[in-house]
């Protein structure tokens, strides 16, 4: 990246970064390996905190998880949610220059985007489409039902506040899930929060009156927070069932959904991951998370030289003003190839052309 005065460009970096930028590099060396792309990191992240821009790198930091690391790696949400309160705390009580020079905020930094560059990666998955023709359709929705009421389902669904789509969804969701499908699985998950949010903006309130989000929460009677539910009490079956040992990691995905700084987007990732969670661990020879740190001595001898990294950005000036913290446009826009139908369409088209040339001769 090009260095650049922070007195004659807006939304600089103490270092000289452009904002966006130190963004899209921070967020590209996070998913290569090596000792060139482990100083980078370190480099960027101390630049973020340096510059004032904490929030920002946190944003950064859960989206890197969410994106490209998710189920390959469960405990990095229950680390990151612990590690960010602690470096939370201890902002609030020191200025910029005394927060920046702290060795454990410095090692807390560092040792957070170590843990992410050292994270096995695995793509996010999507959430399927709902065809239009699906919502609230009653007749659609019993000719498709394939099972009975399920446990996990009929301790959270309350007959006199929650709407019967709820019931039936979420018991083709558990079925979807013991048989191991995924799409089908999250396809009723997304089913429900659409055919939800359809109804909100016809009537003004949703599937349910229940209000099982937090206090804080605008939409604490979202049918998302029931699912959760739902997804919780069938984690619990299998605990009894299969042995599985991931309370810490279920506890913290459950906890950040119910978090009202959460997006919807982000919230809809975290059903997935325990759907992918609850169909792949029972099927594992040690139903239980991967540890989060292979090679722990590595990560220790890296981390003795997080001071200089810090050292190299506060001999510079301060910024005069604090920078956003939020930037957009950080993920390159997909080119669409084109689909064999344009493709014929664009060859007919040069046919005739070529043909009215002819003809014009």
């Amino acid at each position: 990246m090009d260095y650049i005065d922070p007195a004659q460009y807006p939304d600089t970096t103490r270092k000289g970064y452009l904002l966006k930028d130190l963004c899209k590099n921070f967020i590209q060396v996070l998913s290569e390996s090596g000792a060139v792309a482990t100083g980078k990191a370190m480099h960027f992240s101390s630049d973020f905190i340096c510059s004032g821009n904490m929030q920002l790198f946190q944003n950064l930091c859960w989206d890197y998880a969410y994106d490209h690391i998710g189920t390959a790696s469960p405990r990095i949400f229950y680390y990151l949610r612990r590690r960010f309160a602690e470096l939370n705390e201890k902002q609030v009580k020191m200025n910029l220059d005394q927060f920046c020079r702290n060795p454990e905020v410095q090692e807390g930094i560092m040792e957070v985007t170590l843990i992410l560059q050292m994270c096995p990666n695995k793509s996010r998955v999507k959430f399927p489409t709902v065809p239009q023709e699906t919502l609230g359709n009653e007749n659609w929705l019993r000719g498709v039902l394939r099972t009975t009421d399920k446990a996990s389902v009929k301790k959270v669904y309350n007959q006199s506040t929650d709407q019967e789509q709820m019931l039936h969804g979420m018991n083709e969701c558990i079925f979807a899930i013991s048989e191991g499908a995924l799409e089908k699985a999250l396809f009723w998950t997304r089913w429900l929060i659409t055919e939800d949010a359809e109804i909100r903006k016809q009537l003004g309130s949703g599937l349910s009156t229940q209000e099982r989000g937090p206090l804080t929460s605008k939409q604490r009677t979202h049918v998302g927070y029931y699912i959760i539910n739902v997804l919780v009490e069938l984690y619990k079956e299998f605990v009894l069932t299969f042995n599985l040992r991931a309370h810490e990691e279920i506890d913290a995905l459950v906890q950040i959904y119910r978090d009202t700084a959460t997006s919807q987007k982000h919230k809809n990732d975290i059903i997935t991951m325990i759907i992918q969670m609850l169909i792949d661990m029972p099927r594992q020879k040690v139903p239980a998370c991967p540890s989060l740190v292979s090679d722990p001595a590595t990560l220790q001898r890296i981390l003795q030289n997080s001071k200089q990294f810090f050292d190299e950005i506060l001999r510079l000036p301060p910024l005069s003003k604090p920078l956003p913290t939020k930037v957009s446009g950080l993920k390159a826009k997909k080119v669409k190839d084109k689909t064999k139908q344009s493709e014929l369409e664009d060859r007919l088209a040069a046919i005739d052309a070529a043909t009215m040339n002819f003809l014009k001769l």
